[in-house]
Formats: structure tokens, sequence, C-alpha cells
């Protein structure tokens, strides 16, 4: 795991070095995920539809998998 130096602003904004943003492909707007354990934060890059889309698919369904489903839920919607 590499560490970096990370620099503090006066209005809190945080200065990252440039190559660990290029080690994580930061890029301006992007979203992070800031969790806090102690003394530390914990930054996660927030993924976006693109991301998602992008990555390996973890299931695959068929069209008639999805009919089948849809039909189930509007059953269940019209006898509520």
């Amino acid at each position: 795991m590499a560490e970096y130096v990370v620099k503090v602003g006066k209005k809190g904004e945080l200065y990252t070095p440039k190559k660990m943003r290029v080690q994580i492909g930061m890029q301006h707007g992007n979203e992070f995920i800031a969790a806090v354990e102690g003394e530390k934060i914990i930054l996660e890059k927030r993924k976006t539809v693109i991301d998602l889309l992008e990555e390996d698919a973890i299931a695959t369904v068929s069209e008639n998998e999805i009919k089948e489903e849809r039909k189930i839920l509007e059953k269940e919607l019209l006898e509520r």
C-alpha cells in the first residue's frame, strides 16, 4: 500500500499529490465516501453509473426471466 502526505488548506481542503491522483484515477468532480476510524480517514472513490456498467457482470438474466418477474410484481402491486 502506497502512502502519501496530504496537506490541509485553511478551509479544510485536502491537497493531494499528483502521483496519488494519477494512481487512483482521481479527476475533478469525482466524489468520495469518507469513513472515520479513530484518527484515520478512509476515502473510497464513489462509483458512477459508467463505472458500474464497465464492471464485469455478476449475473445474467434472460429477457424471459425479466418478463416473468415483471408479471409477478404487477400481480403483487394489484393485490395491494
